[in-house]
This record gives structure tokens, C-alpha cells and sequence, in this order.
């Protein structure tokens, strides 16, 4: 039977979880724009890999700058192909998200089932 298995990882390592045996990853509030893009891509590609076809990445919480996101985090979100169930986008509104234009993202995203061209 499949169960539920908290998990807190450092950024620097992959997942120690086999490939494509996960339903659901979630990211929560630790993964926002103060990690180096690199590191941001590579755990993308590492959720990726642990995800089953048909599995979901829920990104809770993620903030940045609203044109980051759109510019910079949105792409690199979008370059996995995943199905966007929902993305919704909202103001941070503590004084230094006003001062600084940043935005809250919370997405749920379906990994593809088949993945042509690969």
C-alpha cells in the first residue's frame, strides 16, 4: 500500500528515493528565489525523476520578484512539460514584498503520462 513519507532533503543531493515511485512532491516554503538557479533547476530534475507518470509536484508557497517569475522561474517550471492543474500567482503583501514587487506562487503540476520526442 502506498503511504505518506515526510522527507526533508538538503538542495545539494539527490532524492533517496528510487526513480518513478512517487505520487506527490511537495516544495514548501525553503524553495524560493534565494536558491541559486542552478540548484533550483537541478531539483526540479531530481523531483522529476522520483515523480511516477501521472504523479503531481505541488510548489507551495514559492515566492520571487513578479518578473522572475514570469522571466525566469515560470520557463524553468515549464520546461518539464507538466500540466499545469494550478497555478495561482499572488501579491506578497509584508513590506518588504510590496517594496520589492514579489509574488507568491502555488502551482499543482501532473507530470505527462507518456512523454513523446525522448
Amino acid at each position: 500500500m502506498r503511504g505518506l513519507v515526510p522527507l526533508h532533503a538538503p538542495l545539494q543531493q539527490r532524492l533517496p528515493v528510487f526513480d518513478g515511485v512517487l505520487d506527490l512532491v511537495r516544495c514548501g516554503r525553503a524553495v524560493n528565489r534565494w536558491i541559486p538557479l542552478a540548484a533550483m533547476e537541478f531539483l526540479l530534475y531530481d523531483v522529476d525523476r522520483v515523480l511516477r507518470s501521472g504523479g503531481y509536484l505541488w510548489i507551495d508557497h514559492f515566492f520571487s520578484k513578479g518578473a522572475d517569475l514570469s522571466k525566469v522561474y515560470g520557463p524553468l517550471i515549464g520546461k518539464l512539460g507538466y500540466k499545469k492543474v494550478k497555478w495561482a500567482v499572488a501579491n506578497k503583501t509584508d513590506s518588504s514584498g510590496l517594496k520589492n514587487g514579489e509574488v507568491y506562487l502555488t502551482a499543482l503540476l501532473q507530470k505527462p503520462l507518456f512523454r513523446s520526442g525522448l
